[in-house]
């Protein structure tokens, strides 16, 4: 069982706070697109509407999604299906938390790598958007950088968990049942 009263180590602490300001970082990029979509909303009832507002209203939604997946992982909030594993014994579902989480940190590190090859060759050829801003497509494409690094260091804290706290750790931090 995972002791509430224990604190955990520094390295997740550390990693903790990383997920934390994630979190509070795609918080504020939600409050600027509902700004900026409230804004829109006002000038087009106006009549004076804005040309730029749609083209950042869809990059702020693209940051919010990608700096907020690391956050996401870090209260379990993403899908996983969990009836197979519920009827395992604690050292079964050990076994396949761990085996589930390094496949996550395999592919979210993947995912990063690739994300960053991308933002590489956009800077070399320095790219931008085909649209009316002309924002630096490395730029945008960073974002899919930032977020992959938060959700590696996620899934690595939720993994250093599993191996410290054992499967009740999985067990208590899921975010609710859906019936």
């Amino acid at each position: 069982m995972v002791d509430p009263e224990r604190p955990p180590s520094p390295v997740v602490r550390v990693l903790e706070r990383l997920g934390d300001w994630g979190g509070h970082l795609a918080t504020l990029i939600t409050w600027l697109l509902a700004f900026t979509v409230t804004y829109d909303v006002i000038l087009r009832g106006l009549g004076i509407p804005t040309l730029w507002a749609a083209e950042v209203s869809i990059y702020l939604m693209i940051a919010m999604a990608f700096i907020g997946i690391g956050a996401t992982q870090g209260v379990d909030g993403h899908f996983r299906v969990t009836f197979l594993r519920d009827l395992c014994p604690p050292r079964v579902r050990v076994v396949l938390d761990v085996f589930a989480l390094t496949l996550s940190f395999a592919f979210a590190i993947g995912f990063t790598y690739g994300a960053w090859t991308l933002v590489s060759f956009s800077w070399m050829l320095n790219f931008k958007s085909s649209t009316i801003l002309q924002v630096p497509m490395w730029l945008l494409q960073g974002m899919l950088v930032v977020g992959g690094v938060l959700l590696c260091l996620a899934t690595l804290r939720d993994l250093l968990m599993v191996f410290m706290h054992g499967s009740a750790f999985r067990d208590t931090a899921g975010s609710g049942e859906v019936i």
